[in-house]
């Protein structure tokens, strides 16, 4: 499982990149078999990553051995990554099936803190696991942009 998480960011920029196929006036995204409008000013990086000034949402479709495993793997990939991680669970819905995730905070290099919310769990029969970063802490569900709040709901 190690080895496939490595080869899993090795090779993540690189395949982002190949499965670009969206380009930037694409109008929606798939997240689970639902298709969501991309808001003004965001771009798909592509079908499983969008892009937006303040925050940037990742997906990844699992199979239901790894949603047992996967996620805190790639919380300790995040936690390695960034220096002096704050970590916490988290409690919320994806597409309003109960989840769990991890709520992280960290500095970054330019001196600003980025919020991490990761969130998994099956939406619509689906293991998922979602990585939303953004450059403020949301406290509650309004707090969350628009379109990460038609994926993932707070507890508050």
């Amino acid at each position: 499982m190690k080895k496939l998480l490595l080869l899993f960011f090795l090779f993540l920029p690189g395949w982002l990149k190949a499965q670009d196929t969206a380009s930037p006036a694409a109008a929606t995204i798939n997240f689970c078999g639902l298709d969501l409008k991309v808001p003004t000013g965001c771009t798909p990086e592509s079908k499983y990553s969008v892009r937006c000034q303040d925050y940037q949402m990742t997906w990844m479709y699992l199979d239901y051995s790894m949603l047992r495993t996967f996620p805190d793997q790639f919380v300790q990939q995040v936690q390695k990554k960034h220096k002096h991680v704050e970590r916490q669970p988290l409690e919320c819905f994806i597409l309003d099936a109960p989840a769990k995730g991890y709520r992280l905070s960290y500095p970054t290099e330019t001196g600003g803190m980025a919020y991490e919310l990761i969130a998994y769990g099956t939406a619509k029969g689906q293991p998922v696991m979602v990585q939303l970063t953004l450059s403020t802490d949301p406290d509650k569900t309004a707090d969350l942009p628009e379109l990460p709040r038609q994926i993932i709901r707070l507890t508050k």
